[in-house]
């Protein structure tokens, strides 16, 4: 069965779009779906990575104002009157989570930190932080990659939507017939063709999804600059106020002194109450608590486990408790909330509990797949004559660089679950472990570039990988005593998950590494059987 395709020019048009386009992100965008997937659980590996917390039991009432106690003992320059933003604990996350600024030094530039607060204690707890689920989270829009890494992962993303559309409308013609004629048979060519073809249209929605929604987070003001310059006068703020109500909050930069830190844990308290049995506080921002136009912001998340939209927005003034804005679910939350919320929703998996974060898993290591057999077919379909032995030697090169640095990521990410645990460093943990993983990366990258051989590099990241990734359970039990078997007693559900997926994915890839290598001796035994035949005769 045929459908219409596009014309002969328009095809052509379409195919050296997709072809170019695919083989300039392929690298980045595979490093994106790939540390895209593990950020899905990035909450699920909170207790993994930290021992301390895995039989902690949730905490009780929280107190703001012993909350702004201790941060004033800790951080004696802390800014007050500037954003500070309090996530509080989770099932998955079981301290209080801080963001806010200290009083700028000389040189006028605000100064940022981060930290975590015991939810009893109200102690200072740094060494709680989420080294692996950051990492991975950041390294998935590049922002390792100082003030360019962002907008690179929003173009890539835009480049993604084109060469997503692109590909189908050039597979659109025979894309029925491609299909049902998926086969492993034929050269090497038309066996990568017919698995991109196949899982590229498999993945199609998911693929998608993903380039509009990480483009719109990514690019969202570049965008909407013209809008903001002609309608907004400038000030980008005014746009992202629709998504984000809090940002529609004004303050007056002179707005005279006043001291409002009693009304902080009044209008908490208020809130709490008044949606107590409907809606949970997630998170609490403050902004000018010493002046007279101080605001306090919240965000509300359902207790209702089907409704899809369900986080609210509450701000109100500190001075007179009146309320600035409110977007509850069910009562008056406006239709740009409720997009913007699907839109994070559809990203992170945020929806369906843990079957639906498993399945986004799954489908972007398909995309990894489509990645890396887009990369194969652009080697393969260069292997003619109209290439000079010089160009094929290039292509050769480039094809093996880029998969050493896209294979090589599989063992490095398996190494910085054991760094995570094996080394402690104090306030320099996250650094050691992200020097251990990055360092690594780079070694396994330079190794595979050195075999220079598609397929002997393929076998040894497939052992390098599945031995690091057996090996994780080991590590965890060696350093914490929660072997697999005692945590799946325990009901540790998500520390032995964690465990039991290392351990099948080590597993598989050890037995793929062992059947490749049985393949090619049995191909070579047979080549040799063939040429005594051939001698003979």
């Amino acid at each position: 069965m045929k459908l219409k395709g596009p014309g002969n020019r328009a095809y052509n048009i379409f195919f050296h779009t997709h072809t170019v386009s695919g083989i300039v992100i392929s690298v980045a965008l595979y490093i994106i779906f790939f540390a895209g997937a593990f950020t899905l659980f990035k909450s699920e590996f909170y207790t993994w990575e930290n021992p301390s917390f895995r039989n902690h039991v949730p905490a009780g009432e929280i107190r703001t104002s012993e909350v702004f106690k201790a941060l004033y003992k800790e951080k004696p320059t802390l800014d007050i009157n500037e954003d500070i933003y309090i996530t509080l604990p989770s099932e998955h996350s079981p301290l209080i989570n801080i963001y806010g600024h200290l009083t700028p030094g000389k040189d006028g530039k605000e100064i940022h930190f981060t930290t975590k607060m015991h939810p009893e204690t109200y102690a200072i707890h740094e060494a709680g932080s989420s080294t692996i689920g950051e990492t991975l989270y950041r390294l998935h829009f590049l922002d390792q990659i100082p003030y360019l890494g962002r907008w690179l992962a929003g173009f890539v993303a835009l480049f993604f939507v084109f060469a997503t559309i692109t590909g189908l409308l050039i597979h659109w013609k025979n894309m029925l017939t491609k299909f049902w004629s998926f086969s492993f048979r034929g050269s090497w060519k038309q066996i990568w063709t017919n698995s991109h073809t196949v899982f590229g249209l498999l993945g199609l929605p998911y693929q998608l999804m993903y380039a509009i929604t990480g483009a719109f987070y990514l690019l969202l003001l570049l965008v909407l600059l013209p809008a903001v310059m002609v309608f907004y006068k400038g000030n980008p703020e005014k746009v992202y106020a629709m998504a984000y109500p809090n940002m529609a909050v004004t303050y007056d930069k002179n707005a005279k002194t006043a001291d409002n830190s009693e009304k902080v844990e009044e209008i908490y308290k208020k809130v709490e109450t008044d949606f107590k049995g409907k809606f949970e506080i997630i998170s609490v921002n403050t902004r000018n608590i010493m002046k007279e136009d101080g605001a306090i912001n919240f965000r509300l998340r359902s207790l209702d486990k089907k409704t899809f939209s369900s986080y609210g927005y509450l701000g109100y003034r500190l001075n007179n408790g009146s309320e600035v804005y409110s977007s509850i679910p069910g009562v008056n939350k406006t239709y740009t909330h409720s997009v913007v919320e699907a839109i994070g929703h559809l990203h992170f998996a945020t929806f369906g509990g843990i079957l639906v974060k498993t399945l986004y898993f799954l489908m972007a290591l398909f995309t990894c797949f489509v990645i890396v057999s887009g990369i194969l077919i652009w080697k393969e379909a260069r292997k003619n004559k109209n290439y000079t032995d010089q160009q094929k030697r290039f292509h050769h090169r480039v094809t093996v660089v880029f998969l050493a640095i896209c294979f090589g990521l599989f063992p490095a990410t398996a190494i910085i679950f054991h760094a995570e645990l094996w080394l402690k460093g104090g306030e320099q943990h996250k650094l050691w472990v992200d020097t251990t993983f990055f360092l690594s990366w780079l070694a396994l990258t330079i190794t595979g570039i050195v075999l220079y051989d598609e397929k002997k590099l393929t076998r040894f990241y497939l052992f390098a990988g599945g031995l690091f990734s057996v090996l994780v359970p080991v590590t965890n039990g060696l350093t914490t005593g929660d072997w697999l078997w005692k945590s799946l007693s325990n009901g540790q559900d998500y520390i032995a998950g964690t465990d039991l997926f290392w351990l099948v994915t080590g597993i598989t890839c050890l037995i793929l590494n062992r059947v490749i290598a049985t393949a090619k001796v049995l191909r070579q035994q047979q080549k040799e059987k063939e040429e005594v035949i051939l001698s003979k005769a």
